[in-house]
């Protein structure tokens, strides 16, 4: 990636990390359960893959240790075990208690996101995943994480609310405010990994195209 571009990568991510923990989101986010998970997508969608585009961990990514966390089980694993751990009703419930766990809950996710688009989204080394793996690993990942937000959009009650849950500041109901919060995890949210999959999938199709053409031909000769 040009460096013009990896700096309004870099500056992107920020400012997306930015809003994620100051007002007026982050005070939203203790009162309304739609605006938890907006901090959450910001985190996942933009901050995370942005901040892997920019290269500023690079460093990280070639050490011994980077590349054994960056590998693309572990990496997987991590990122969906701690989305689907902190969209578990008493886990992020205890996060919004008070500002160390939700820095916590925060911070654990934008590490494994980081972990999970390095793998996807790092330059490509001929060790690395090829682009259509990593197509793959992305696709199987949001499948993964769909779950929660479909079962929010579809329950018939509201089970997930934040401690001072307070819907009717903004005319909503906490079922319709847990609704809200579902279809952002599911649709936007596809929207980006399933986007970056496609192209992560072209990729793979132009990588192959252009080794067929670099490859010598074999004809056969009928006499």
């Amino acid at each position: 990636m040009p460096a013009l571009m990896q700096k309004l990568a870099l500056g992107t991510g920020v400012l997306a990390l930015l809003a994620v923990l100051l007002p007026p989101l982050a005070g939203s986010a203790q009162h309304l359960f739609a605006a938890h998970m907006m901090q959450h997508l910001l985190i996942i969608t933009v901050a995370a893959p942005l901040l892997v585009l920019s290269g500023a961990f690079a460093a990280v990514e070639r050490s011994s240790w980077g590349q054994s966390l960056a590998h693309p089980v572990p990496a997987w694993l991590a990122f969906v075990g701690v989305f689907l751990f902190w969209h578990w009703p008493v886990a992020f419930r205890w996060a919004a208690e008070n500002e160390s766990t939700r820095l916590l809950e925060n911070g654990s996710i934008l590490v494994t996101a980081i972990l999970f688009w390095s793998v996807a989204l790092s330059p490509r080394r001929p060790d690395d995943l090829s682009y259509g793996a990593r197509a793959l690993f992305v696709m199987t990942a949001a499948v993964a994480t769909d779950l929660p937000g479909v079962i929010m959009v579809f329950a018939p009650r509201a089970f997930c609310a934040m401690p001072r849950e307070d819907a009717a500041l903004w005319n909503l109901t906490p079922l319709q405010d847990q609704q809200i919060a579902g279809m952002l995890m599911w649709v936007p949210a596809n929207l980006v990994f399933f986007g970056i999959a496609t192209w992560l999938f072209g990729r793979w199709i132009a990588d192959a195209a252009q080794h067929d053409r670099s490859s010598p031909s074999t004809h056969l000769v009928i006499s």
